[in-house]
């Protein structure tokens, strides 16, 4: 009885052993050292689109379904990203306006889009915003109640 106890536990040990240089790594799906292998950065998805934000700018964002009036544009490629800005820029106060820039997968190509938010606009502003022009062929694009209720980015 003490033989066979004995073995089990040498057999334990080696089996430990191995597993604690790396020898069964993959056999079981548990690695001996853990969440600590490099290759997690090489399988991270669009790591370049993180931003870090500053912890008085996220704390001092005003909610959108804060009853503060908030508009939008439709979506825009990133083509006609420059045109747009430069309307708002040249018809719209300084820091009124804020670019929400996101993603969407056509297929296996990922297009970056933008949607412009005005948050807080008064009654001139909200009639400023009902006739601006926001790309270079004069179409206008109208802004929009904001559709989503969430914190808008910084």
């Amino acid at each position: 009885m003490l033989r066979a106890l004995l073995a089990l536990l040498i057999v334990a040990n080696l089996i430990f052993f191995a597993f604690s240089r790396g020898s069964l790594d993959g056999i079981l799906g548990l690695r001996a050292l853990g969440d600590r292998e490099p290759e997690r950065l090489a399988n991270q998805v669009r790591p370049q689109t993180i931003r870090l934000l500053p912890v008085g700018g996220a704390a001092s964002a005003v909610p959108v379904d804060a009853g503060v009036p908030c508009y939008e544009t439709p979506t825009f490629t990133a083509g006609d990203a420059a045109a747009v800005e430069a309307a708002l820029a040249a018809n719209l106060p300084a820091g009124s306006w804020i670019d929400n820039p996101g993603e969407r997968t056509l297929g296996t190509r990922t297009e970056v889009t933008h949607i412009y938010r005005v948050i807080g606009a008064d009654a001139a502003l909200t009639a400023r915003l009902a006739t601006l022009r926001l790309d270079a062929a004069g179409r206008g694009f109208s802004f929009s109640p904001c559709a989503r209720s969430e914190r808008p980015p910084r």
